[in-house]
């Protein structure tokens, strides 16, 4: 009985101590994950409000001769579809980077959302051109890798045959390589991102917004007008 009592003493010593490591464990998990996380709950918001709505009236028929409209095709899915496979895509191209290129695809994601809710004249375009910023920014993280990867690979020796001296190659390499990587962080981490924040911007500020219902959209505007009195 002693011995059972000792165990189970020594158990609940150690228990702060596995509870405190589980804790940091998950928050370290997080802290790596934390940017595909965003990106995730992001694109659901995006799937599950703006891109049902998208959908539905896109499908949607309207009445004739005093029958109610209805939409044609409930089953459809194709703004869904586009919304995950551009986080799918987002996902892999930035899976294993160190900051700041997932938090800054991270933000992407969280500022289209954003800019969603609040504009809703031109939902559908803006709705594209989230996904579409998005695909162009993976695309670029994916290109960049692999370039980076497979110029890792080439030696002096290989390049010496087209430049001449293997000396030579390897300065010729060393600056290519140090130059173009240049190019490739201004991309990543200025220049793409920057140019989506203003094209959704820009877009934002298109229309002026309704005095009344500033986040209403455009058939709920056209609604109005045709309805009041």
């Amino acid at each position: 009985m002693s011995d059972y009592f000792y165990l189970f003493s020594q158990f609940l010593e150690a228990l702060p101590t596995f509870l405190l490591n589980g804790m940091l464990a998950t928050l370290y998990w997080l802290a790596d994950s934390g940017a595909a996380l965003v990106s995730v709950a992001c694109a659901a918001g995006i799937a599950i409000w703006m891109d049902a709505g998208a959908q539905n009236r896109a499908n949607f028929r309207p009445a004739r001769s005093g029958r109610q409209g209805q939409n044609t095709s409930l089953d459809a899915r194709t703004a869904q579809i586009i919304t995950g496979v551009a986080v799918l895509f987002w996902i892999a191209s930035q899976w294993g980077m160190g900051a700041p290129v997932p938090w800054i695809g991270a933000a992407m994601w969280g500022f289209g959302f954003l800019v969603l809710l609040l504009v809703r004249q031109q939902e559908t375009t803006t709705l594209w051109n989230v996904k579409a910023g998005i695909l162009i920014y993976a695309l670029a993280v994916l290109g960049s890798r692999l370039y980076l990867a497979y110029t890792a690979q080439l030696s002096p020796e290989q390049w010496a045959a087209l430049i001449g001296t293997t000396e030579s190659a390897a300065t010729v390499i060393a600056n290519t390589r140090s130059n173009v990587t240049t190019i490739i962080l201004w991309a990543l981490w200025l220049v793409i991102p920057l140019g989506y924040f203003a094209m959704l911007l820009q877009q934002a500020l298109l229309n002026p917004w309704s005095l009344v219902n500033p986040l209403a959209n455009a058939t709920e505007i056209n609604q109005r007008y045709r309805t009041r009195q």
